[in-house]
C-alpha cells in the first residue's frame, strides 16, 4: 500500500497527465512505480537502453512518442514559500526538483516541473533560455528559471511546445 504522500503524487501525476492528455490529444502517463527510473544517480541505466526506452523513463511522465523531448518532473506539496519568490531568495526545494529535471534531460530535451500546492494551484518552471518563446500571464524569474502558471502556459503555448518537443519522422 502507498503512503499517503506517495499516493498524493501519484494523483498529481494524473491529474498533469490528464490535463496534457486532453490538451493534445495524445496519451500522457504516469511513469510505473513513478519516479524517474533513469534521473539523478539512475542516469547509468540510459547506456543499456534504445531511444525510446530512454525517453519512456527519463521523468515522472512519460509523453507521447511524438514528444519525446518533453521532459516533465511532477511535484505535489502542502506548502511553498510564494513569497521568497518575490524576494528572488533561494528556495532549496524548488532548486532541488530543478536539479532533479536537469539531470533527467539529455541536450535538446525541453525540461519542465510542474508543482501543485495545496489550495494555491498547479504552476511549472522552465529554463530562462526559452522565455522568449513563449506567451506569459503573470510570471517571476527564479534565478536562470521561469514559474507561471501551468495549465495556462500550456494551454497558451500548446503550439511553440509541441514544436520544441516533436522528434523528428512524426
Amino acid at each position: 500500500m502507498a503512503t499517503k504522500g506517495k499516493a498524493k503524487g501519484n494523483t498529481g501525476e494524473r491529474k498533469i497527465a490528464d490535463f496534457l492528455t486532453k490538451l493534445y490529444d495524445a496519451k500522457f502517463i504516469r511513469v510505473p512505480n513513478s519516479g524517474a527510473f533513469l534521473g539523478g544517480s539512475n542516469n547509468f541505466r540510459k547506456a543499456s537502453l534504445d531511444e525510446g526506452q530512454i525517453a519512456s523513463f527519463k521523468a515522472d511522465l512519460i509523453p507521447p512518442s511524438h514528444m519525446r523531448k518533453l521532459v516533465i518532473e511532477s511535484k505535489f506539496y502542502s506548502d511553498f514559500p510564494f513569497h521568497n519568490l518575490m524576494k528572488n531568495a533561494d528556495i532549496p526545494l524548488l532548486d532541488k526538483w530543478i536539479a532533479q529535471a536537469k539531470a533527467s534531460a539529455d541536450y535538446g530535451d525541453f525540461w519542465v516541473v510542474v508543482f501543485r500546492i495545496n489550495h494555491k494551484g498547479s504552476f511549472v518552471v522552465f529554463d530562462y533560455e526559452h522565455y522568449p518563446k513563449f506567451s506569459l500571464g503573470n510570471h517571476v524569474k527564479y534565478h536562470s528559471n521561469i514559474v507561471t502558471d501551468f495549465e495556462q502556459f500550456f494551454t497558451e503555448n500548446k503550439e511553440t511546445i509541441l514544436s520544441m518537443v516533436q522528434t523528428a519522422g512524426t
